[in-house]
């Protein structure tokens, strides 16, 4: 069942990116995985390896092919959890594995598909680790569990907060299904999750220093991955309030909103339902053991913490949308404790468990509707860009002079800019990577959008030996005639 809800739901949310091609930004390149050891993703260089040497050829960026392994992926990850906390109900489980793949966070990475399979491959690898650790005490599979999280951490650092989460969530569980509050039980429990969180990311270091070691590479200071979760005391705590504040009121018009649109009217709903499901929850304890509720609140204290982790991992301000799939786990928490509350016979139960079940459909339509606004956005702007880098290749080869080995100069190759160009002020609204801005004209990618897309890769030479001289300062900026011209055998393109 949850295999075939989230096929379904994916066809929904995504069909448009898995029977398209949408390649721009980081895709543009098209053969490639993406950076691995030298950003400490040694996961997804052995995932690099092993892919080419399974298919016994480099990378390609196949919609299909990678949207239908990611699609399953994200079905196990599903499976697994539900099995985990034991969710039976029907109507839940498909309102759950719906959000799993119809989640911003898939749709931002839907955009590189390029390496969306091998991040959800370790997504999976990193639950399923969990999993084990949680359930498990024989040894062995405990530390097979510590193994596939530092795995999944290998592959992409944003999966820590699923594991955190994850771990969090079980031990909630755990102590739900007492009758009397034991502290020796607690503190065991709560030790066992604080040494799984701290051995998983110990074996990622260590695992992450031999890679490094034996690729004689070092660690690149991209998005702060050579220093990721060192700040100041006073950092720290800013950073802790911003997770509390973005799980209660998520920054909207930024790449890390997950709730755009009216989406955040439904979220807000769902929080306050599992507010009041926890109090409820919380009230039923304290009549049977005091101790019992208080173990509880302090678990409860920590989740929105836990599920916001990537802002306290890194500075708040570089976090965007393929950074968030860590938030996926509250509503994880949600289908639970409703599962739990559908059990009971009390009508207060009922309602929240059926107002519960309503509303997940309703974010999974809206989620549905807003990846495919995304890739409308992705197929006009590809478009766009076709036609603008069209002219400009149809122009350049038009300039009296230019031959196949004319070297080409761009001056100021990112500040292009051409007052007949449409603008679509509706699409303002999309703020998720990488689909946010207006136009792809001026990507760093832009020559490789212009080779792949529009057939013109010719011979180029820098522009600084260019920029300064008289004769192109007194050029105009492209598409103004003379914004094209031919100087000493090389042909200068002024924008």
């Amino acid at each position: 069942m949850i295999i075939v809800s989230t096929f379904l739901w994916g066809l929904f949310a995504h069909g448009m990116m898995l029977f398209n091609k949408y390649s721009f930004h980081d895709d543009a390149g098209l053969f490639t995985i993406g950076q691995t050891y030298n950003v400490g993703r040694w996961m997804l260089g052995i995932f690099d390896t092993c892919s080419k040497w399974l298919f016994g050829s480099g990378h390609y960026s196949t919609p299909l092919f990678h949207g239908i392994v990611t699609i399953l992926c994200v079905a196990g990850c599903s499976i697994l959890l539900v099995d985990l906390f034991q969710i039976r109900n029907r109507r839940l489980i498909i309102g759950l594995s719906g959000l799993m793949i119809v989640f911003p966070a898939v749709t931002s990475s839907f955009g590189y598909m390029f390496t969306t399979p091998y991040y959800f491959i370790g997504t999976l690898m990193g639950v399923w680790g969990g999993c084990l650790s949680c359930k498990y005490n024989k040894w062995y599979l405990y530390l097979t569990g510590l193994f596939l999280m530092a795995c999944a951490v290998g592959v992409y650092q944003a999966n820590i907060p699923m594991h955190v989460s994850l771990i969090l969530l079980y031990m909630v569980k755990k102590v739900s299904e007492k009758d009397h509050a034991e502290w020796k039980d607690f503190f065991w429990l709560a030790g066992k999750s604080i040494c799984s969180c701290i051995g998983f990311m110990l074996l990622y270091l260590g695992l992450n220093q031999a890679a490094l070691k034996v690729t004689g590479m070092r660690l690149s200071n991209y998005q702060g991955i050579n220093q990721m979760g060192m700040t100041s005391a006073g950092g720290y705590l800013k950073r802790i309030l911003t997770a509390y504040k973005e799980f209660f009121i998520p920054t909207d018009k930024i790449s890390a909103n997950m709730y755009p649109f009216s989406t955040d009217i439904v979220y807000h709903v769902l929080v306050v339902i599992a507010g009041v499901a926890t109090l409820y929850l919380l009230y039923f304890y304290y009549k049977k053991d005091r101790s019992l509720c208080f173990q509880t609140v302090l678990l409860a204290i920590c989740f929105p913490l836990a599920v916001n982790f990537i802002f306290f991992m890194c500075d708040p301000a570089q976090v965007d949308s393929m950074m968030t799939y860590g938030e996926v786990m509250f509503f994880v928490y949600l289908v639970w404790i409703l599962d739990m509350f559908f059990a009971s016979k009390e009508r207060i139960c009922q309602v929240l468990t059926y107002m519960g079940v309503i509303l997940l459909m309703t974010l999974n339509v809206m989620f549905s509707r807003f990846a495919n606004v995304c890739y409308l956005k992705a197929e006009f702007m590809q478009a766009q860009a076709i036609s603008y880098f069209t002219a400009l290749s149809t122009q350049i080869k038009s300039t009296e002079g230019f031959t196949a080995e004319t070297p080409v100069v761009y001056v100021n190759e990112f500040e292009k800019y051409d007052y007949t160009m449409a603008n679509i002020p509706e699409f303002k609204e999309i703020y998720l990577i990488p689909y946010a801005g207006s136009r792809i004209v001026n990507s760093y990618s832009w020559k490789i959008t212009m080779k792949m897309w529009c057939n013109f890769d010719p011979v180029s030479e820098d522009a600084a030996a260019y920029s300064e001289l008289p004769e192109v300062l007194e050029m105009p900026s492209y598409p103004v005639a003379g914004s094209i011209r031919m100087l000493d055998d090389v042909l200068v393109v002024k924008f």
